[in-house]
């Protein structure tokens, strides 16, 4: 444990300084999502609702996390393995486990100026007002974890990177238009709706919603418990998938 402790802030601080170039085109990116997002998607609907507004504003946090975690994560490994990268991270004499510790710290740094962008926009825009709950840091944690050690599991489980960047941009593709973030689980036929009600995405929209209004979440366990579940599975899955790629 002590190795670890002590290996953590060293391999943080590689990441940092060898990915800085990247990081900020990250930060760049993540602003012009955010504000696409929350302003982009209010074009879609002729008139705005205070629910419709809620829906978008607290919907864009969850959607900015999950993009990162599976479109950029799963990019930035599979473009890593093809390079070779691995190969040496792998020869240092750190634990695997740290490496990922670092990478997730990183990335969940990389997320947050987009997400508080989004909502201030968003609450300006539509003339909406937040009640922020202090619940609202381990949900934040909690969504951007789930959304990169799923990344993390798909880059690395499967054979070939460039299968790991289709099935990311299928998977968004599905978030994006099929999943109860931007609107409510109601409007969605009832057999797709009882899926959603065993994956994550429908539990972290209900999460970062509740908290960001003021409003406990309905269900709350069962939410907290759902995502969980799957950040634990994501990391069991990512965490096996590097220790086999010897």
């Amino acid at each position: 444990m002590g190795r670890w402790v002590r290996d953590y802030p060293l391999m943080l601080k590689w990441q940092m300084l060898s990915n800085t170039p990247m990081l900020v085109l990250m930060f760049i990116v993540e602003a012009l999502i955010a504000v696409g997002y929350v302003i982009g998607f209010g074009y879609i609907i002729p008139n705005i609702t205070t629910q419709s507004a809620m829906y978008l504003i607290t919907g864009a946090p969850v959607l900015i996390l999950l993009m990162v975690g599976l479109v950029l994560v799963p990019q930035v490994v599979a473009m890593a393995r093809k390079e070779g990268t691995f190969e040496y991270l792998w020869s240092l004499p750190v634990p695997r486990s740290c490496f990922m510790a670092a990478d997730a710290t990183v990335w969940t740094a990389i997320t947050l100026p987009g997400v508080i962008l989004a909502l201030v926009v968003g609450s300006w825009h539509y003339h909406f007002a937040l009640h922020v709950s202090p619940m609202v840091v381990p949900t934040f944690l909690l969504v951007t974890l789930t959304g990169i050690f799923i990344g993390y599991a798909v880059a690395h489980s499967v054979p070939k990177p460039e299968i790991a960047g289709v099935i990311s941009q299928v998977l968004v593709f599905v978030i994006l238009i099929f999943s109860p973030i931007y609107y409510p689980i109601e409007q969605l036929p009832n057999w797709l709706a009882s899926i959603h009600r065993v994956l994550p995405f429908y539990y972290m929209a209900n999460l970062m919603r509740g908290y960001l209004t003021g409003k406990t979440p309905a269900s709350v366990g069962l939410a907290f418990a759902v995502v969980g579940a799957w950040c634990a599975a994501a990391l069991i899955v990512a965490f096996v998938a590097i220790r086999r790629r010897g």
